[in-house]
């Protein structure tokens, strides 16, 4: 690693460290003060309903919680059994759940793809809300959680319900007549929808959903571990090297990724190609043993905590998304905030959304064999002048993208569904 990159990633390294010394407790007061200066906080309960916390949503619920009087969680785990991470609730209200959790397989018609999944069942929803009489309930996804939290919000009508969607077009194929028709009545029992992006959206303009209830709740990348340092690159020694974040499964993509970048590397025997793997998964030990070619190295990292992945990001000059499904993929973001182009699938609403073509990056349909070809060719064919200044223009694609952004989605959410004398409206 070149000095000047190792001076950098210390010194990134230094102002995390002090970063991370100032408790989330005052992060959350700082950024409360922050925004009474221009807003009244919310006077109302809100009780936010959702499976875990990932740490990237932490931020976003911290601004939440600094614009509510009186912000609650209810978790229905702590963490998921293939999670490896140690959960982060600090500078929040956060109560587990009492919850039966089933292992189910997900498999996707036109994706190909068998999944493992985990549906959670809390069965203390009704027990926790009486208890804490909440004015705006907010449950995330369209299943048992919500189905509980709907059955609360018809007996205590002066409770209202906002439904949080975290979905596209592509993952909710084939989900069958049975989910449809339940997800049907759940939306038409909410005050307000909100959803985190444009596919999303069309999914519930579908189902009958009324724009004026709908509010915009995105997913943005943690202040706190996404590189932000200059965008800068030595072009010669990392243009080659190519970053995969996620799960090694087959909805990722991972396997036929291998492939696909294997047949190119047959095709073009002068360029040299490293697929770096940050993650685990099923796939791992298949990701070795696929035939590759001479000019073409597969590195598997294993899971890589947050924040070392600034590392991996200044060191590799493009990210590969390969997804075969996925209803958004926050790692676009991350890299995008990091300057780092993105080839990316079709099949992520976070690429259909964000990358656009020949500015921040390239589309290809990992489901045609050939297709990541062209989107190599053209990376391969930048200058190292064209693409140092694609860098920049990566960074200022995502830049409003924070997570008080994101948060304000929630916000406008409740401010609609609760009285004007409760929401801090004059």
């Amino acid at each position: 690693m070149p000095l000047t990159e190792q001076s950098q990633l210390k010194a990134n390294g230094s102002v995390r460290k002090k970063q991370q010394a100032v408790t989330s407790f005052e992060y959350h007061d700082a950024l409360l003060r922050h925004l009474v200066d221009d807003e009244s906080v919310i006077d109302a309960r809100v009780v936010f309903l959702t499976h875990y916390i990932p740490l990237y949503q932490v931020r976003v619920l911290q601004a939440i919680a600094a614009r509510v009087r009186d912000f609650q969680i209810l978790l229905s785990t702590p963490i998921e059994p293939n999670r490896d991470f140690q959960p982060d609730w600090s500078g929040l209200n956060v109560t587990v759940q009492n919850s039966w959790t089933l292992r189910r397989r997900w498999r996707h018609p036109d994706g190909g793809f068998d999944d493992q999944l985990y549906v959670h069942v809390p069965y203390d929803t009704s027990a926790r809300l009486r208890e804490l009489k909440p004015d705006v309930v907010m449950s995330l996804e369209l299943g048992a959680r919500s189905a509980g939290a709907a059955l609360y919000c018809r007996r205590h009508p002066e409770t209202k319900l906002v439904l949080c969607t975290y979905m596209s077009e592509r993952t909710e194929q084939g989900r069958g007549f049975v989910r449809r028709k339940l997800r049907q009545r759940l939306l038409r029992s909410a005050d307000a929808v909100t959803y985190n992006g444009p596919s999303c959206k069309d999914y519930l303009n579908g189902f009958g959903v009324q724009s004026d209830r709908m509010f915009h709740l995105p997913y943005a990348a943690d202040d706190r571990t996404v590189y932000q340092g200059p965008t800068e690159r030595d072009e010669a020694d990392c243009r080659h090297r190519m970053l995969v974040v996620g799960q090694l499964s087959q909805r990722k993509g991972v396997d036929r990724l291998v492939r696909q970048v294997a047949s190119y590397c047959r095709a073009n025997p002068d360029r040299k190609i490293e697929i770096v793997f940050a993650g685990d998964g099923p796939l791992r030990d298949e990701l070795k043993t696929i035939e590759t070619t001479a000019n073409l190295k597969v590195n598997l990292l294993g899971n890589v905590p947050a924040e070392e992945l600034a590392v991996w990001m200044l060191r590799c000059g493009v990210l590969l998304a390969p997804t075969l499904a996925d209803e958004w993929m926050l790692v676009v973001n991350e890299a995008l905030h990091a300057g780092v182009p993105v080839i990316g699938s079709i099949h992520a609403q976070a690429v259909t959304t964000l990358v656009k073509e020949d500015v921040n990056g390239w589309t290809y349909d990992p489901m045609e064999d050939g297709s990541i070809d062209q989107a190599l060719d053209t990376y391969f064919d930048q200058s190292d002048q064209d693409l140092s200044d694609m860098r920049v223009v990566c960074r200022q694609s995502v830049a409003s993208r924070s997570p008080a952004w994101a948060a304000d989605g929630a916000i406008r959410a409740i401010k609609h569904v609760l009285p004007l004398d409760q929401d801090g409206s004059q």
